[in-house]
């Protein structure tokens, strides 16, 4: 709930942001507010994760594939996600997030957030991110890319690590 105004803002701003290719870096800008804040007085780690999806919702508005995802009954759902902290974002700090896909393999899309307070790292998150029909059954990275009339890329050995950790370490 705490998030409430943020969503409402990112939905009315979609009919006007500029337009982007698949396979761009997208960033928006924020300011740390007092609801994102823990008893030590920095952004509270399950924030972040809140904050990246902004940065998602933002790159899918501009690159076309949440238009398409409605047209056709798809959604994405995140199966993954990692961050690496650096340094505490404070009270009021104004942060800019940078999203971009990796790549992907058949099944899913790896995406690369960064967190900036100026020109300074602060956190790196990975997310993995799958999609899905409305009506039930799986949708194929290759299905969506071909959606959006975007280029195959491929995510090299990120996909396999990624596999291998969660083999790894998840039952």
């Amino acid at each position: 709930m705490h998030m409430i105004f943020r969503t409402m803002m990112i939905f009315i701003k979609k009919r006007f942001l500029k337009k982007s290719l698949m396979n761009d870096k997208t960033e928006i800008t924020m300011r740390v507010m007092p609801t994102d804040l823990d008893f030590l007085w920095h952004v509270n780690n399950g924030v972040y994760f809140s904050l990246m999806d902004f940065g998602r919702w933002d790159m899918i508005f501009r690159n076309g594939v949440f238009d398409e995802c409605m047209k056709r009954g798809w959604y994405s759902v995140v199966a993954a996600e990692t961050i690496k902290f650096k340094k505490s974002l404070e009270l009021w700090d104004k942060f800019r997030l940078e999203t971009h896909i990796l790549g992907h393999d058949e099944k899913y899309f790896f995406i690369q957030q960064k967190f900036f307070k100026k020109t300074e790292l602060m956190a790196t998150g990975l997310v993995k991110v799958r999609f899905l029909k409305r009506k039930g059954g799986t949708v194929s990275t290759k299905e969506v890319l071909e959606a959006v009339q975007a280029e195959e890329t491929n995510v090299g050995e990120l996909s396999g690590e990624w596999m291998a950790m969660e083999a790894k370490y998840f039952s």
